[in-house]
């Protein structure tokens, strides 16, 4: 099961952030139904281990705990995927340029606000960097919250800086899925071209076959 939750997330990267990234788990979001890929609290270990969210010691220990504590396992999923899909409604307005939903807003500032109470800013060399504070025992489900938190955190940052304005949602009519334009000329259109670009350039094709 511990190489199950270390083994790389497909598709990991593509949205440039660790937010849209993280809102990219639920994939085909255009279509009716969509997949979810959280199914499961050992899921959402995988995808936190493959972002360095979770140390792999922490997320193994985690796997553990679940085994006892299932129903706060499934509640740090649950409240996962419901930050999960305020920060993809909140990204899909910025991608249209239309205003956030406030409910969605205030979904995401309630995350932010518990990140707040479990992070210390410690010094490394002459600088400082931001530190987790891991859990005690009896605490863990502050550990199985972080993946939340940490996601919340990188939306807040994101949705504040300039790079905002690159964010895209996929052209395709049922992938989706969120990303960062980072085009010199600002045209990327596609999650990935392998993908979606790819499929959908071979559908232009047959529809020009057939009315030709």
């Amino acid at each position: 099961m511990s190489e199950a939750i270390e083994s790389g997330w497909p598709g990991f990267g593509t949205g440039g952030s660790l937010a849209l990234d993280f809102a990219n788990t639920l994939d085909w979001r255009l279509r009716e139904p969509p997949v979810e890929l959280l199914k499961s609290f050992a899921d959402l270990l995988r995808w936190s281990v493959t972002a360095a969210v979770l140390p792999p010691r922490v997320a193994r220990r985690l796997q553990g705990w679940e085994a006892a504590h299932s129903r706060p396992a499934a509640r740090a999923l649950a409240e996962a995927v419901a930050v999960r899909e305020a920060i993809a409604q909140i990204f899909q307005a910025v991608a249209r340029g239309d205003e956030v939903p406030p409910q969605s807003l205030a979904r995401l500032d309630d995350a932010i606000r518990r990140a707040c109470v479990v992070r210390s800013l410690l010094p490394e060399g002459r600088g400082v960097r931001w530190e987790w504070r891991e859990a005690e025992r009896g605490e863990m489900a502050l550990d199985a919250a972080r993946p939340c938190m940490a996601v919340a955190l990188d939306a807040a940052r994101l949705l504040t800086s300039p790079e905002r304005d690159r964010v895209r949602q996929c052209g395709d009519a049922k992938c989706g899925w969120l990303f960062l334009d980072t085009s010199r000329n600002r045209s990327r259109r596609w999650c990935t071209m392998e993908g979606c670009g790819n499929r959908n350039k071979a559908r232009r094709f047959q529809d020009r076959q057939r009315t030709g």
